[in-house]
């Protein structure tokens, strides 16, 4: 009983864990917490209209392809690369790898810790993702649609006035926002009363 309990531990440990939300394609084995994190932050942005996890240029040389994150974005995919510090490559090898990206129709999107963790994007999107499983009952997701067809963007104290939710008006967003129904502002403020809220 020991040693299957210990197998059990091992199969646990060597499976990594994944990354699924509403914009995602496949399920994405995750490399670390800051490349979560990056993902969760991709999720919640409204140029980003879906999350890809398929065999691309491997930037940092060989093996030539590997399976990445590639985002698909209003403007075109990116291949997302997420590291602790970004690697300095000299002209030629920048060179070299733009082209093989372009080849495949992407272009790269470095991301490093300081970068993912930057304020208030980091602690906004934090917050929102803590309420992923927050319940909204169906007549208070009507509500909240209805008043942003009816208006359009709004604070969150403006979208609690119009369409009086009975759940935490936040938390709510939040959620919903998670689920790809609605988009929070993120960049500008910490998140509250005065924070801004979009239809899709």
């Amino acid at each position: 009983m020991h040693g299957q309990a210990l197998h059990k531990q091992f199969l646990h440990n060597a499976t990594p864990p994944l990354f699924l939300g509403p914009k995602c394609t496949v399920a994405i084995p995750l490399e670390s917490l800051l490349q979560r994190d990056a993902l969760r932050e991709a999720s919640l942005d409204p140029a980003v209209c879906a999350i890809h996890y398929r065999a691309a240029p491997n930037p940092y040389g060989a093996p030539p392809t590997l399976m990445g994150v590639v985002l698909g974005r209003v403007d075109g995919d990116v291949l997302l690369d997420v590291c602790r510090v970004r690697p300095h490559r000299s002209k030629a090898a920048s060179s070299l790898l733009a082209e093989q990206l372009a080849a495949k129709g992407l272009r790269l999107l470095e991301r490093d810790a300081a970068d993912i963790r930057r304020e208030p994007i980091y602690s906004n999107v934090h917050e929102v993702w803590s309420h992923e499983h927050y319940p909204v009952p169906i007549i208070d997701r009507l509500r909240i649609g209805a008043a942003l067809c009816e208006s359009g963007p709004q604070t969150v104290r403006e979208l609690r006035l119009r369409a009086r939710p009975d759940c935490h008006p936040l938390s709510a967003v939040c959620a919903l926002s998670c689920e790809c129904l609605l988009t929070v502002d993120v960049r500008e403020g910490v998140l509250g009363e005065q924070t801004m809220v979009r239809p899709i």
